[in-house]
């Protein structure tokens, strides 16, 4: 067993030191997600990622920077002990004050990309319900996150110059989730199951006022296997909000895109009580691919596989490539959206994606591909 700093505070909830978790699932992880968008430009959208996995013995993160045309991706792994630390590689995060303020800093690297940004938090965090499933027998999922909405401030360099990030115009959204979530399979396990869902969407989106997050997952067409959502007043005014019930979805689609491509639509939270909130949906060009952050695996990088003491790896996409698109999109990205609510105007990303059999959205499933 090994102590870390963090066995010094009254924080443990089991009989083990902060190094180890509960189980002994390989699977159990620890993660960031954080998003930045260029809401003025609408074209730039920044995603990174950390996690632990400690019965993996792995640290990884990535990065991920989509701006006019092309996407720029930067994947790190290292072994996890003894190094506590929340960094790899050229990539760190230092918690300033937390659930209020957050510091991502990326050293010089070869990607060209550099960055050091504050996530300033505007809203409360949201804490989704636990989310537990399971498959033959097996617990599949057993995991929890919350959710929080904010501005960015900073300097963000790219091979193209540097970009000060002014909060005015730069928006945020990140999540910290832990638990038991299936790993990529690997060569001589048994193949995954297919998911129960046939349509996902993630979207936390922010308005002057309140934000908003949901998570839902529907096998047909208004028949959720899983649904998170809630919404969450700005930090400090103590405000409250009746829980989501419900909620409806009119979405448009791109159609011929080489992979499910959102164009807008319409939101609707139900409300307890029976109000509801309508919300309109645009979406705009900036979207960063997960794909290259390791989602699903890319040319056999799989999160959450052990890779050495430190490894990283790097790459350029052209997203104008059609042919490639697919490849770049399956595993779903975070796309900017502009947000309307009773003439107020605000944004976030939706993740999403729509499978074959969901019984509507057929115009956004991409055309047959060629053998």
């Amino acid at each position: 067993m090994h102590l870390s700093a963090a066995d010094e505070y009254f924080t443990h909830q089991t009989s083990l030191p902060h190094a180890m978790v509960a189980t002994s699932d390989p699977s159990w992880r620890e993660r960031y997600w954080v998003s930045f968008q260029d809401t003025q430009g609408g074209d730039t959208v920044l995603t990174l990622g950390m996690g632990k996995y400690p019965n993996q013995d792995v640290f990884e993160a990535f990065v991920c920077l989509s701006h006019n045309g092309t996407q720029r991706n930067l994947r790190l792994s290292r072994t996890l002990l003894p190094d506590a630390e929340m960094s790899v590689g050229p990539l760190s995060c230092v918690i300033v004050e937390p659930l209020r303020e957050l510091r991502f800093l990326l050293d010089e690297n070869d990607t060209g990309i550099s960055f050091d940004i504050t996530f300033d938090a505007t809203m409360e965090p949201l804490l989704e319900g636990r989310f537990f499933q399971v498959s033959r027998a097996r617990v599949t999922y057993d995991a929890i996150r919350y959710v929080q909405h904010g501005r960015a401030r900073g300097t963000l360099t790219t091979p193209e110059g540097v970009i000060e990030l002014d909060p005015d115009r730069w928006w945020a959204e990140r999540d910290h989730s832990w638990g038991t979530r299936p790993l990529p399979r690997a060569e001589g396990q048994p193949p995954g199951n297919r998911p129960e869902w046939r349509m996902l969407a993630f979207a936390p989106l922010q308005l002057p006022d309140f934000a908003v997050h949901l998570y839902l997952q529907e096998s047909a067409p208004g028949q959720p296997v899983h649904l998170s959502a809630g919404i969450v007043p700005p930090v400090g005014s103590g405000k409250e909000f009746p829980a989501i019930v419900g909620v409806e979805h009119d979405l448009q689609w791109v159609e011929g895109a080489a992979a499910p491509t959102l164009a807008g639509g319409q939101l609707s939270l139900l409300l307890h009580g029976g109000d509801r909130i309508d919300l309109g949906i645009r979406a705009l060009k900036g979207r960063a691919h997960l794909r290259g952050g390791g989602y699903e695996g890319w040319n056999g990088w799989m999160q959450g596989h052990w890779r050495g003491d430190l490894t990283s790896e790097h790459d350029e996409w052209d997203l104008t490539d059609t042919a490639n698109f697919y490849r770049f999109a399956k595993a779903g990205s975070d796309h900017l959206v502009e947000v309307t609510h009773d003439g107020a105007v605000g944004y976030g990303i939706i993740e999403y994606m729509v499978l074959p059999g969901y019984g509507r959205y057929e115009e956004a499933l991409p055309p047959a591909r060629q053998p």
